[in-house]
């Protein structure tokens, strides 16, 4: 994939308003050691959507507002991998380490190929265009999970103003097969996902508009074909539970609005790493050594030994 412009931020950073770890449990003391988060680029309008390319060695974001995808190399360059995009938030990579997009504008899930152009995955559930799907990942069997809450629909600067054809929110899958979408589960307003590392076990925020609703991280088991079992996982102390990763110990990594917070597979804060704005979402490097996070203008990072 060809990028259309690249640019050389100046080197990392440590920022200047930011506080170092709170610990809260000596396991997490020592999985961050001395890491100081390091700002890497903070030139987009709003960041979103971090996840890790490992055939291109690649950071890959989203500027939702600025209508870009980022990638940022380990040289420290910063380039634009699709411009002009219609309004792309959530990114992951398949098993053929192709990208893989929530569209806002298009209300619809997209895949770029080698030419660089987003082809349609899939836009419509029972006939009826999504809502704006916001958040997904790729599992092992190479099904696509996404979340589908409408905030596309209600925000300019995110989307195209419009109203839902659909009359809930929920969380698809879209099997690799080709069979049709299928629904899983209905919230409030459902936006970040992941799996734990056994993938038994889904892991989705919710964040509702002015309030209304359940602010909470909710856990299903997943097994048979189906969601189970749906119960509270977890709640961030500031803000809003945005997207999450889940490591391979099945801790839990939550933006939040002062920064990440980590739980334990039993929803236990184990502490928080705060970040100079807002957190939007956080994802690894394969090996787990770097923890990437978006919030605002900015990507950040934080080493970890």
């Amino acid at each position: 994939m060809d990028s259309h412009c690249r640019v050389r931020p100046a080197g990392p950073a440590v920022p200047a308003d930011c506080d170092p770890p709170r610990i809260t449990h000596a396991a997490l003391a020592a999985r961050l050691g001395d890491a100081r988060l390091l700002t890497l680029y903070d030139q987009a309008t709003w960041s979103e959507g971090p996840a890790w390319w490992e055939a291109q060695r690649t950071l890959v974001w989203s500027d939702l507002v600025g209508r870009r995808v980022l990638g940022w190399r380990e040289d420290g360059t910063v380039d634009v991998l699709l411009d002009a995009t219609a309004f792309t938030n959530g990114n992951a990579v398949d098993a053929q380490q192709r990208l893989v997009h929530c569209e806002h504008g298009r209300r619809a899930i997209t895949r770029s190929d080698a030419d660089g152009q987003a082809h349609l995955l899939v836009g419509r559930y029972a006939g009826k265009r999504l809502n704006s799907p916001n958040d997904l990942i790729v599992a092992r069997d190479g099904a696509i999970w996404f979340t589908d809450p409408p905030f596309g629909l209600r925000k300019p600067s995110q989307g195209c103003p419009a109203d839902p054809e659909l009359a809930h929110h929920s969380v698809y899958r879209l099997p690799p097969d080709g069979s049709p979408l299928q629904r899983m589960a209905d919230l409030d307003h459902p936006n970040g996902l992941a799996f734990s590392p056994d993938e038994q076990t889904l892991y989705v925020s919710q964040t509702p508009e002015q309030g209304h609703g359940s602010v909470e991280i909710t856990a299903f088991a997943w097994r048979d074909g189906a969601l189970h079992d749906r119960r509270h996982f977890a709640s961030v102390p500031d803000g809003l539970p945005d997207g999450f990763c889940v490591d391979r110990g099945g801790w839990l990594w939550s933006s939040s609005g002062t920064g990440v917070c980590v739980f334990d597979s039993d929803g236990q804060l184990l502490g928080h790493i705060p970040t100079p704005g807002t957190a939007s979402n956080c994802t690894f490097d394969q090996a787990q050594q770097r923890l990437f996070i978006t919030g605002g203008p900015c990507l950040w990072m934080l080493p970890l030994p």
